[in-house]
């Protein structure tokens, strides 16, 4: 077998090993990513690059590469055969390369850890050593089917890096239309088969992030709250995937990463303004969890995944205008609604309709309950929205519905507050009225409604120059009568609307996008192009964080 190695370079560090340490304000320098929307669990994986592709692995903050393979592209794939080894260890890659052409025609070059390396053979005459079993053993291969080298190690696996004329920079694509900054790796995958990760850093993460989790059309600031926003996600999920071998996952279920073939100058621009920025909460990194919109009014974490967070409330979200969250409808007929009970392993006989048992305070759907011929199933909170993950078009894409189409009368709309481009003082608060603007000293003041003097139904949001205030922290209107505000605002408080029930098919009429936590991004869109920047974007949404 001919030398599968030329043109062996020395150590070069680009990155730090990524430990298994919880990372509470500082963003890692780099991160791993398990690249499961492209090869998970998989049979073959295809490594591609313009150029012979370079092979090493990570040691520590290093690196380490040990020269380039004979070929611009490679298939990985568990190997199945039973190998004899020889007794030398070789403590190389380019050693172990130097002496394979003395053995037999079947021998292969094997990594068995960092600085250990041995020739395998599938020819048992003269080797000394029958290898163990190993369910992690990964054979790589050219793409005539030739092995090119052995792995044995799946906790420090070999990682591969191309390059393209296109690119400056390392670039190695994975199957067919993907291109990744950084390294690729394979490890075995969790269920069988394989997966692809890439170890990157931290920034280069983020330009593949940013425009796929927001237009790299939209404003400036806008897309740098989107950088803090995920480079703060992916330091607080940090640890979430170690038992996979990484770090996240490129999915919605962390981020959607699509590496370099989603990148935009636009977006990439936005990481670098913010380079390093993370939102934290007494000194700890925040979980800035986003949605796509909020349908005017964000949700309260506790009353999405059962959390309470202190910086992740309901509030109300002004800055979306009615077209950025067109209302939706969805139609789901009682054999579906059969089926969503069935996944929940309910048995109520025939599905005979639907009953809405209340809102929150936020205007979502706090609890659904399903009636059939042989009883009642009721869902609460998020799962109102994930309970139709078994009809046909799968979960709505809010809680925020009704069984009565949104319009002008009856839809979220909140004033959209425009920034005041020079406050007077902290004492004065901008108002806006159906007269246009008016400018008022904050201490004193009292507001009149139709029916009484100081009360309001409901809140007024006024906005000085640092934030929000509603009439209720101010101590005006209805709920400024309780002791304890937040008794009266908690978003488990389900309004006094009826409970509405229709029977047979349904058909809701929905608004937002998302599970409504944390940032809404048509809502930050909103308030960029109002003149906010993104350190207001984010400390709205996010109360209490500071960037740093």
């Amino acid at each position: 077998m001919s030398n599968k190695l030329h043109c062996i370079k020395g150590i070069v560090g680009i990155g730090v090993l990524v430990l298994p340490t919880v990372i509470y304000a500082k963003s890692p320098d780099s991160i791993r990513i398990g690249l499961e929307s492209v090869y998970k669990d998989a049979y073959t994986i295809q490594i591609k690059s313009e150029s012979p592709l370079a092979v090493g692995y990570f040691d520590e903050e290093r690196w380490i590469q040990e020269g380039y393979l004979e070929s611009e592209e490679i298939n990985v794939t568990l190997a199945n055969q039973t190998y004899y080894s020889y007794d030398e260890v070789y403590s190389d890659l380019e050693e172990a390369y130097a002496v394979l052409d003395a053995y037999d025609s079947e021998a292969v070059v094997a990594y068995v850890e960092p600085g250990e390396y041995k020739i395998y053979t599938t020819d048992d005459f003269e080797a000394q050593t029958k290898v163990h079993t190993n369910n992690n053993r990964i054979q790589i291969a050219d793409s005539y089917g030739e092995i090119l080298l052995i792995s044995e190690n799946n906790n420090s696996p070999l990682g591969f890096r191309g390059s393209y004329n296109t690119y400056d920079f390392p670039a190695t694509g994975v199957g067919n239309s993907r291109i990744y900054r950084g390294v690729i790796e394979v490890v075995k995958g969790q269920y069988k088969g394989l997966t692809a990760v890439n170890q990157v850093d931290m920034e280069d993460y983020l330009y593949g992030v940013v425009p796929c989790e927001m237009s790299a059309s939209w404003h400036g600031e806008a897309l740098k709250a989107q950088a803090v926003a995920a480079r703060s996600m992916a330091t607080f999920q940090y640890n979430r995937f170690l038992s996979r071998g990484y770090n996240l996952v490129d999915t919605t279920t962390s981020q959607v990463y699509r590496g370099i073939t989603a990148e935009d100058s636009r977006s990439n621009a936005a990481v670098d303004a913010t380079s390093g920025e993370i939102a934290t909460y007494n000194g700890k990194v925040a979980e800035t969890v986003y949605s796509a919109s909020s349908g005017g009014y964000t949700a309260d974490s506790q009353y999405v995944w059962g959390n309470a967070v202190p910086y992740l409330k309901a509030k109300p979200d002004p800055y979306e205008s009615a077209a950025n969250h067109v209302p939706w409808t969805r139609t789901i007929t009682t054999k579906e609604l059969e089926k969503c009970v069935a996944n929940q392993g309910q048995n109520i006989g025939t599905v005979k309709g639907v009953r809405i048992e209340g809102y929150t305070t936020s205007g979502r759907v706090k609890a659904l309950t399903i009636l059939g011929t042989n009883g009642e199933y009721t869902v609460k909170n998020e799962a109102t929205r994930t309970f139709f993950s078994g009809s046909n078009e799968g979960s709505l894409k809010s809680r925020m519905y009704k069984f009565t189409p949104y319009d002008e009368g009856n839809q979220v709309t909140p004033p959209v507050i425009q920034k005041p481009s020079q406050p007077e003082s902290s004492n004065k608060v901008n108002i806006l009225t159906s007269d246009g603007a008016v400018t008022l000293d904050l201490e004193g003041l009292w507001i009149e409604s139709d029916a009484t003097f100081s009360k309001v139904e409901g809140e007024v949001y006024i906005q000085d120059q640092d934030s929000v205030t509603s009439s209720i922290e101010l101590g005006i209107g209805d709920a400024a009568d309780n002791t304890d505000r937040d008794l009266d605002f908690k978003e488990d408080a389900i309004t006094s609307e009826d409970a509405t029930t229709v029977y047979g098919d349904i058909t809701l009429y929905g608004m937002g996008y998302g599970h409504g936590v944390g940032m809404s991004q048509y809502g930050a869109k909103g308030m960029a192009e109002a003149g906010f920047d993104y350190e207001d974007i984010i400390m709205y949404y996010y109360d209490g964080v500071i960037i740093e």
